[in-house]
């Protein structure tokens, strides 16, 4: 991460999902916002700079890859963590496609998120701070 202001960004659909990683985020102390469609992505991204954003690639209202473009376009220096209810597989490939538009791609987490899984993935992201 290029400037650690201790933020997190989830956009994610579904509120239990939603809940888990909000309270993985406040445990390890960051702020969080949420947004469970994508028609303020981008603004929020540009306005309030996250350090870390959560993306699901399934989420109704706009493609994730779509969103990946978005963060790449907008050169963003933070790290990525994409979740869905998908195969590993295709969160591997929606890894790769992000990490093709110079993203910084933390890791992945399959819906329904664990607890403990998405907060180490969390820790990760910041111990790389």
């Amino acid at each position: 991460m290029s400037k650690k202001t201790g933020r997190i960004l989830i956009v994610d659909d579904e509120p239990q999902d939603v809940a888990t990683i909000e309270r993985a985020g406040t445990a390890l102390a960051l702020e969080v916002a949420t947004l469970d469609h994508t028609k303020a992505f981008e603004r929020l991204v540009t306005d309030w700079k996250p350090d870390i954003v959560v993306l699901d690639i399934g989420i109704p209202d706009r493609d994730g890859y779509a969103l990946l473009g978005v963060l790449g376009s907008l050169k963003f220096k933070g790290d990525v963590i994409m979740i869905s209810g998908v195969s590993q597989q295709d969160l591997d490939t929606a890894a790769q496609a992000g990490k093709m538009r110079g993203l910084h791609i933390i890791g992945t987490a399959r819906k329904p998120v664990a607890y403990d899984a998405i907060r180490a993935v969390i820790a990760k992201a910041e111990a790389a701070e």
